[in-house]
Order: C-alpha cells, then sequence, then structure tokens
C-alpha cells in the first residue's frame, strides 16, 4: 500500500544516511589525522612557525582549500600538532618509564627516554623545545597550548622525584623542584651540545649530570646511577 510504502521510507532512509554521515566523518577525521601528523613532520624539522598551508598541500598531495577545510586557522592547526606531539611524547617518553618500579629505575627510565629521544632523534627535533624559543615572548592560544604541554610533563618528572623520595631512594628533604629543575637543564644542554653543536659526548655527560644529581640528593648507601644509554634496551623512535 501506498501508505505503508511511504511510512517505511524514513525508517530505512534515516539509518541509511545515518550510516553515510558516520563514513563521510571516519574519512574526514582520517584525513585530517593524516594532516596532522604530515604537520609534525614538517614541524619537529622547521618549527611551529615552518608550517604553512600550501607545504602541507604538496606534502599530503591536497589542495590548499583540501587542507585548510580541516582547521579554521594556521593557529588552529599549529595547536593540533601541539596535540598530537605530546600524545607521541606520552608514548615514547612516559608510557614505558610506568614499566618501572617506583622510585628511582621509573624516574631514571623517564630521563632515559627522555635524553634519547633529544640525542638521538634523527632530524626530528623537539617541539617543546623549539616552541618555547618561538613562542616565548609570544602571548596567545598557541603559547598556552605548549606550555601546558610542557607544565604536564614537568608536573609528571615532580611527581616522579616525590615517588623517589616517598621509596627512599632520595633524601626525605630534598626539594623535588629543585631535582627536577636540574633534570631539565640536563636536558636543555643535551639538546644544545647534541643537536646544534653536534658534540658527539654531550650524553654521556648528560648522564653523568643527572648521576651527580641522584648521588647529591640520593639517600645512603647511594642508589644505583644511570646506565650509559648505549647498554639501555629502551627503544624510542625520532618522534
Amino acid at each position: 500500500m501506498p501508505v505503508s510504502e511511504s511510512s517505511s521510507s524514513p525508517t530505512h532512509a534515516g539509518p541509511a544516511r545515518a550510516r553515510r554521515g558516520s563514513g563521510a566523518l571516519q574519512k574526514g577525521q582520517q584525513t585530517k589525522a593524516v594532516i596532522v601528523e604530515a604537520a609534525l613532520d614538517l614541524a619537529t624539522q622547521l618549527g611551529l612557525e615552518g608550517l604553512s598551508i600550501g607545504a602541507l598541500a604538496e606534502l599530503t598531495r591536497m589542495s590548499k582549500s583540501g587542507v585548510f577545510a580541516h582547521f579554521g586557522s594556521r593557529e588552529e592547526l599549529q595547536i593540533s600538532v601541539i596535540g598530537e606531539y605530546f600524545a607521541h611524547f606520552e608514548q615514547e617518553v612516559f608510557h614505558p618509564a610506568l614499566r618501572e618500579p617506583r622510585g628511582l629505575p621509573r624516574l631514571g627510565a623517564m630521563v632515559s627516554n627522555w635524553m634519547r629521544l633529544v640525542a638521538q632523534g634523527s632530524q626530528a627535533g623537539c617541539i617543546f623545545i623549539s616552541g618555547a624559543v618561538e613562542f616565548d615572548d609570544r602571548p596567545g592560544p598557541v603559547r598556552d597550548a605548549l606550555a601546558n604541554s610542557v607544565q604536564t610533563w614537568l608536573a609528571a618528572m615532580n611527581r616522579a622525584v616525590i615517588q623517589a623520595k616517598e621509596e627512599g631512594h632520595l633524601r626525605a628533604d630534598a626539594d623535588e623542584h629543585q631535582v627536577a629543575f636540574e633534570i631539565h637543564g640536563l636536558i636543555l644542554a643535551l639538546h644544545y651540545e647534541a643537536r646544534f653543536l653536534k658534540y658527539p659526548g654531550a650524553t654521556a655527560l648528560a648522564e653523568t649530570g643527572f648521576n651527580h644529581i641522584v648521588a647529591r640528593y640520593g639517600s645512603n648507601p647511594p642508589a644505583t646511577e644511570l646506565a650509559p644509554l648505549s647498554r639501555r634496551k629502551v627503544s624510542v623512535s625520532p618522534r
């Protein structure tokens, strides 16, 4: 009957449209993910300010309008790249360290992974460091996103130091902020000497610096030293 056909049509068309809409949304998300990944590749080499719609269009073999359609602005693209870099950073530096026991083993793994990322990162640079140079005196959403990511990571470092104190690996009176600050300073020095000056002994110096920090703030007897990078089995990719 015409009435039953009329009433049944929306019943079938609705789910069909929903499926098509869901498929289009999924495809759009996949395309956006491809663009962000390509943008991250560029940003680790050229910096966040080196990103351009034209370069991404060429890299992804899309039109400029097609690339721009997924982001309301270049600023939004940069923020997406920061989020993607932080996700990679967590997977390569933080999450593997959680497999280690609380205290110095976990803190040492975090430092070890971070050193490897900085010193042995092929052509990829650290957006946390390069971005700080680009946006240190430029307030706005991009700087806020970058600063929030760095602060989140440094807060995790502080927690690891506190846990080392709780486990008796570091002195109870050790200032966790000071310890984390000194570790962060080692990473910045390593980045400068290993990546900019290409000094081959930079990693060994950074490892020795970390061991000095542990000896200075460690409990008695002294805690185990950080093993040289060449003897560690932690595998961290360039990004």
